[in-house]
């Protein structure tokens, strides 16, 4: 059974059980630990410059932090999201803050378990189960 740590580090209200119920269903038939953690605009944007030189606002970050050390085996990695950058999303594409939180939940979780975005053939596969899981979660595919 995974272990779920959920960190709210910004102000809007977040449904953090649902999420819970999300990353365990992502995760349920493994034996990994995983973080999630909200946060603002400019805390994302802090981080993305650090970790990414990338010195701009981003609305999900993943960190995969496993590896071969026995204190780390577990440990699938850490999803980052800015909600206040998810609820821009949401609004420009018409749909609720949580489903867009949800959705970047599922890429992030996604991009922990080896999927890539990065070329054409990677980014249509990682959209095809982003819709799969969001159909397996009663949630509109078209979001994605």
């Amino acid at each position: 059974m995974a272990l779920i740590e959920i960190l709210n580090l910004q102000k809007r209200e977040v449904d953090l059980e649902f999420l819970r119920k999300v990353a365990s269903k992502l995760l349920k038939n493994e034996d990994k630990e995983i973080s999630i953690v909200l946060v603002d605009e400019k805390k994302i944007r802090q981080l993305n410059k650090k970790f990414r030189r990338e010195d701009k606002s981003t609305d999900v970050l993943a960190f995969p932090l496993g590896g071969e050390f026995i204190s780390t085996r577990d440990l699938l990695g850490e999803v980052i999201i800015s909600v206040e950058s998810a609820q821009k999303e949401a609004k420009k594409r018409n749909h609720s803050l949580k489903e867009e939180i949800v959705l970047l939940l599922i890429h992030g979780i996604l991009h922990l378990k080896g999927y890539d975005d990065k070329r054409k053939e990677e980014k249509e596969l990682m959209r095809k189960k982003e819709r799969e899981i969001l159909i397996s979660l009663g949630i509109r595919e078209d979001i994605v």
